[in-house]
């Protein structure tokens, strides 16, 4: 089993941190979250029960890793560095 240490970033965030970070800005920005909503194909409704899947956090990092200015907004909203998005984003997608 990995180590509480392993699993975080530099930051010393975890990836679910992250993940639920990466979701507080996309809801902060109304047509960010309306872009992130059309382009997925998720109804607003669903985002309360999608959150308690990790391959959804998945999917909100792999959207604003998309877009450089995002991810650039992103990491200063955060206070990450880029790596660590994708490093956060492929984390959840294993599965830790």
């Amino acid at each position: 089993m990995l180590e509480m240490r392993d699993r975080k970033t530099r930051s010393g965030k975890d990836a679910e941190t992250i993940g639920i970070e990466a979701l507080s800005f996309l809801a902060s920005d109304q047509d960010l979250m309306q872009r992130f909503l059309d382009v997925t194909g998720i109804e607003a409704d669903e985002v309360r029960t999608l959150v308690s899947h990790q391959s959804f956090f998945v999917g909100v990092l792999d959207f604003i890793s998309a877009h450089e200015p995002t991810l650039m907004t992103f990491c200063g909203f955060a206070a990450l560095q880029p790596d660590e998005v994708s490093n956060a984003r492929r984390k959840l997608d294993a599965g830790w």
